[in-house]
């Protein structure tokens, strides 16, 4: 057991580690109680480490060399990376995502299909539907759009994530004349990223928070239980300024972003 979390660990995913460890914990003690097993292996093995709250938040100069390298990757990674980026969803959703699920440019996931089983309805923008239109399908019954064999999503988020990672370096030390090493980010961090650009451009807390689907903070307790409203119009609206603003950044012009007309009065 910890030959295995240290394995995880040493390639850099300590928080995976940690979840390997408490997911094994519960089904090994749930095989104790059954007298599956005497003694649950993970008794006595401690978390591998302390895990610290993450707040890496792309800079705009990284979302372009992210948005560039993605271009350079292709399919599948590059796809992925531009659609966590512009829709700012979770990555399993996104890596789940099936092309029944979307009708036009709304994309609908059903409630299992989210982390906290809640609907959620996404409005792809017109650069979301770009990046979707540029992915070659493969033909499968799942309908899967991130797929390499047709039969399921794409997995080894952890590779991917290094290839793009590895071609942002590539470009950045290009440009410089010289070698550039970038900070580490996670797949997450480009739906915290795409959070904390919207809250730049003056979007309400609650708006973003329904874009992203998150319950907690100003959406949780009693709002949570009685406001059915799902912001619809100012979702498309929010998702449709990101993405002008990421494509300004692209195409390196000044992101001036004006405050949204229908959020001038919160």
């Amino acid at each position: 057991m910890i030959d295995l979390l240290d394995g995880i660990a040493d390639s850099g995913r300590v928080v995976t580690a940690n979840r390997v460890r408490a997911y094994l914990n519960k089904f090994l003690n749930w095989a104790v109680e059954r007298d599956i097993i005497g003694q649950s292996p993970t008794m006595g093995v401690k978390p591998v480490a302390r895990e610290n709250s993450r707040d890496r938040v792309l800079t705009d100069a990284e979302i372009k060399l992210f948005w560039q390298a993605c271009s350079m990757e292709g399919q599948p990674w590059g796809h992925l990376g531009k659609m966590l980026l512009l829709t700012g969803q979770r990555l399993g959703e996104v890596v789940n995502m099936t092309d029944r699920e979307i009708t036009g440019d709304l994309w609908h996931l059903t409630a299992d299909r989210t982390k906290n089983g809640r609907a959620h309805d996404v409005a792809l923008s017109e650069a979301a539907r770009a990046v979707l239109g540029a992915v070659e399908r493969v033909k499968g019954v799942s309908g899967y759009i991130f797929t390499t064999n047709g039969a399921s999503a794409i997995q080894g988020y952890h590779k991917g994530r290094n290839h793009i990672a590895k071609r942002m370096a590539e470009i950045a030390s290009h440009e410089a004349g010289e070698p550039v090493k970038i900070p580490h980010w996670t797949f997450h961090d480009l739906r915290r990223t795409a959070a904390t650009g919207m809250a730049g451009m003056g979007i309400p807390v609650r708006v973003t928070e329904a874009v992203l689907n998150h319950v907690s903070g100003t959406g949780g307790g009693i709002v949570s239980a009685y406001q059915r409203y799902d912001f619809g119009d100012e979702k498309r609206e929010a998702l449709d300024a990101w993405a002008r603003f990421v494509l300004e950044l692209i195409e390196g012009r000044t992101a001036n972003v004006v405050p949204l007309k229908r959020f001038a009065h919160e």
